[in-house]
């Protein structure tokens, strides 16, 4: 036997109850141990110890009972009123009310979904490099927990609220493709539990999460003004429901990082509509009973508090839809690259727009749009066929904004738009008209609000309009791109900072010079030669300055000038473009690492050298921790 009952002592001291083990979970939860995961894992099965010998010791119908342990604590028989009394091996138990102490200790020592979500947050807030294989180890236990332990042990769910939410938020990265199924697996699950009216009873049936249900609903309005936020007078909601909206954003963020991937805006915008399903849930119950609730809310019926929101019992999670969503989605549309996404930028901003005009219950939870949604909106226009329609949408949703009253008008819009123009009317010669007006536009309206002062972002745009529009008046062109540059030039501090100059900034008038400067090609030289110095001593050489200084001079002088190998560490540690490491353009490749003759180094190859000694030793005593720690146990 795994128990003899020789060896057994008898208990004494009752077994920890199931909110004690919650307790001691949710501050694994909370802490910052980085192994607080393999804790809560190591604590579950203690649980599961726990159950397996009480369920041993005090079954009275296995071969090896014994009469002696009749009188344990645990044998009592806890009636309806309160009534303690014992029972033998010969009498029955009578009444359906009736049942044996030890029995609920069995059923409080197995883990419920509760714990198991809590293990799942200790994962998902942790560092640990396995941290994701254990969530979805846990996952499947829980899985098999929820199929065969209800309904003897209470409070364990399929496709549990908790568990999914928080498995989603231990996801970080969809560029492996098995992660990023496994995220729409559970948001799947997810969403498909909290809109399924058969679940409306899941915060009835145990335990509440958090703070209990109030009895009375006056007694609810705190919390619902720490847990739910303000919602207007009509919004409907549920005290204590499950906060579902983290999972849904993370989903949406995931999606966000892999800009420019096929149908990846498609599927966050599909994200976005589960979130607005859910908050109608949320706000008018579920879909067969709707049409009620929907009667109830506009009758005024219903349980209301004194500050007049109503609580509908009918939802059993809550969500609230934020700008950044939005945002996210619309950042996706712009980086698509797709004309079609391009329009529905438009129509989402739109929506957001007229949320205004419309009561919360129509709104269905859409915010109110930010200057970074019309930002994105407008640099989604740039993958429209139509230049001069994308231009002239621009421009309406430039007047838009300026007639949200709420939003503050922000330069960034107008930079956008200036964006906008050189992505779409490249090469033409209204280019640098349309740059030159916006610019001046600005000026004019930052009179009255000193937050349209043009930026150093600003400045430099339009010196990439100059760069990029075909004009014959190369010195009008050259000089207005000269004198942008040097109020950038007056803003920073000394000769290497980099505050308001970019690599973007020595580039584009690198090329201005290239392309307008034409009389004299040893003056073009000099100056391509001053330009360079100036961008390696503010640590701004990109690949595209290399590149164009490469192109001025002979190979020579370029030779001589940056000399050949490794680019010194200085020249580029403030590209934020694309950046080269080489003085070929490269940024690696074979034999790379040597040193420069005749330059400064940053000793590459000996820092790397020291790196993978340390590296090795540390190792190699991290197996010799590990093996003494094995034979001392």
């Amino acid at each position: 036997a795994l128990y003899p009952s020789a060896k057994l002592p008898k208990i004494r001291i009752p077994p920890p109850t199931n909110k004690d083990y919650t307790s001691l979970l949710r501050s694994y939860s909370v802490s910052k141990a980085r192994r607080k995961g393999q804790q809560a894992e190591t604590l579950m099965g203690t649980m599961l110890d726990v159950a397996k010998m009480l369920s041993y010791y005090y079954n009275m119908d296995h071969p090896k009972w014994t009469e002696d342990r009749l009188f344990d604590v645990g044998m009592e028989v806890v009636e309806e009123n309160g009534v303690v009394d014992y029972c033998d091996s010969t009498n029955e138990i009578e009444g359906q009310n009736e049942h044996k102490q030890w029995m609920t200790w069995v059923k409080e020592s197995i883990p419920n979904s509760k714990a198991f979500s809590l293990a799942v947050k200790c994962h998902a807030g942790t560092t640990h490099n396995e941290s994701l294989s254990r969530i979805i180890a846990l996952n499947h236990i829980h899985n098999d927990f929820a199929q065969c332990c209800p309904p003897t042990v209470p409070e364990i769910y399929k496709d549990d609220p908790f568990v999914l939410l928080h498995s989603i938020k231990g996801l970080k990265n969809f560029q492996i493709p098995e992660e990023k199924a496994r995220g729409e697996e559970w948001i799947r699950r997810l969403h498909r539990f909290v809109i399924n009216s058969s679940n409306k009873d899941y915060l009835r049936s145990g335990e509440e999460v958090g703070n209990a249900l109030y009895d009375n609903v006056d007694g609810a309005e705190e919390a619902l003004n720490e847990q739910v936020g303000s919602y207007s007078s009509s919004t409907t909601t549920r005290i204590n429901a499950v906060d579902v909206t983290a999972a849904y954003t993370t989903l949406i963020r995931l999606y966000a990082k892999l800009r420019g991937t096929k149908e990846v805006a498609t599927n966050a915008r599909k994200t976005l509509d589960r979130m607005h399903f859910v908050h109608d849930v949320m706000m008018f119950g579920y879909e067969e009973n709707r049409a009620s609730a929907k009667k109830e809310t506009s009758d005024g019926n219903g349980t209301t508090t004194s500050s007049g929101v109503i609580v509908s019992p009918e939802h059993i999670a809550r969500i609230e839809i934020r700008p950044n969503a939005y945002n996210l989605v619309l950042g996706l549309y712009r980086d698509s690259r797709n004309a079609e996404d391009a329009m529905k930028a438009v129509e989402l901003l739109q929506s957001m727009v007229n949320v205004g005009k419309k009561s919360p219950e129509q709104c269905r939870g859409t915010p109110l749009p930010t200057t970074q949604s019309f930002e994105y909106t407008i640099l989604a226009l740039a993958s429209m066929k139509d230049a001069e329609q994308a231009i002239a949408e621009a421009n309406r949703l430039v007047r838009l904004m300026e007639a949200q009253e709420y939003l503050e008008p922000s330069v960034t819009v107008y930079n956008a738009l200036i964006e906008l123009c050189c992505k779409t009317m490249f090469i033409t010669p209204e280019l640098f008209d349309k740059a030159i007006n916006i610019l001046e536009t600005l000026k004019e309206k930052s009179i009255s609000h000193p937050q349209l002062t043009p930026n150093a972002e600003t400045l430099s745009l339009v010196i990439k309009a100059c760069s990029l529009s075909e004009r014959e008046d190369h010195e009008h062109v050259l000089k207005t791109a000269t004198d942008l540059f040097s109020q950038l030039v007056a803003k920073e501090t000394d000769e290497k900072s980099a505050v308001a100059l970019t690599d973007s900034c020595y580039f584009h008038l690198m090329k201005c010079v290239s392309m307008h400067m034409e009389e004299n090609e040893e003056d073009k030289k000099e100056r391509m030669l001053e330009l360079f110095s100036e961008a390696c001593q503010r640590g701004l050489a990109s690949a595209g300055v290399l590149t164009l200084f490469r192109n001025s001079v002979s190979e020579e002088e370029y030779r001589l000038t940056v000399g050949e190998g490794r680019l010194a560490d200085g020249w580029v540690k403030n590209v934020t473009g694309p950046k080269a490491l080489y003085t070929d353009g490269t940024k690696g490749g074979a034999g790379k690492n040597a040193r420069r003759e005749g330059k400064s180094t940053s000793d590459w190859a000996k820092k790397q050298r020291e790196r993978d000694i340390r590296h090795v030793a540390l190792k190699e005593a991290k197996k010799a921790r590990k093996l003494y720690k094995k034979i001392k146990s």
